[in-house]
């Protein structure tokens, strides 16, 4: 399930900024399919048909994170640390 977080925050509308993969695909949902009022199958395959695999990793990490009363913060990713500009 490497892909549930993008999946699920994708499906809500709110795409994690740069997922090439999840993002044109936000707010899709299986549901709107068959909606009389709209060409909504149509809008899907457009959709899906602009999906593509990221290009530059995806920066995604918690903050902090607790279990068992034992808290972890994390340090400073390498896109967050200024030693690379180009985004």
């Amino acid at each position: 399930r490497k892909h549930q977080v993008r999946a699920q925050l994708s499906s809500l509308g709110s795409p994690i900024v740069r997922d090439t993969l999840y993002q044109p695909i936000a707010g899709l949902t299986l549901d709107k399919l068959g909606d009389a009022e709209d060409d909504s199958e149509e809008s899907m395959d457009d959709a899906v048909a602009k999906c593509r695999i990221p290009k530059e990793p995806i920066g995604l990490q918690a903050h902090a994170i607790l279990f068992g009363g034992v808290k972890a913060r994390a340090r400073t990713p390498w896109w967050g640390d200024g030693t690379k500009k180009n985004f």
